[in-house]
């Protein structure tokens, strides 16, 4: 499935440093079982990876590196969850997780 969100809204996202596919787990959090929310930031994670390995196939180090970043954002983010971290108290009460 493919959501499409207004490319305003995302800037608007971006803008204030925040990540999109973050706030919707924040806004959905207690709603959903942390399985799925485990099993999301893993899906994302290997998503990343295979653009990360694109971009080296095109000799496009920067944009590999950036989304590798992302890649270990994300499963810092799901062993959080998965480990109930105490970083993961501190990203609810501000709702947003901190670099």
């Amino acid at each position: 499935m493919t959501l499409h969100i207004p490319e305003r809204l995302v800037k608007e996202v971006k803008s204030r440093g925040l990540n999109v596919v973050d706030l919707i787990i924040s806004a959905l959090y207690g709603e959903l079982d942390p399985k799925i929310i485990i099993e999301s930031r893993i899906e994302l994670a290997e998503r990343y990876l295979s653009e990360a390995r694109s971009y080296l196939d095109k000799g496009d180090s920067i944009q590999a590196s950036e989304n590798m970043y992302k890649v270990v954002e994300e499963c810092i983010k799901a062993l959080a969850e998965y480990y109930k971290a105490p970083e993961l108290e501190e990203m609810h009460k501000r709702d947003r997780w901190l670099t």
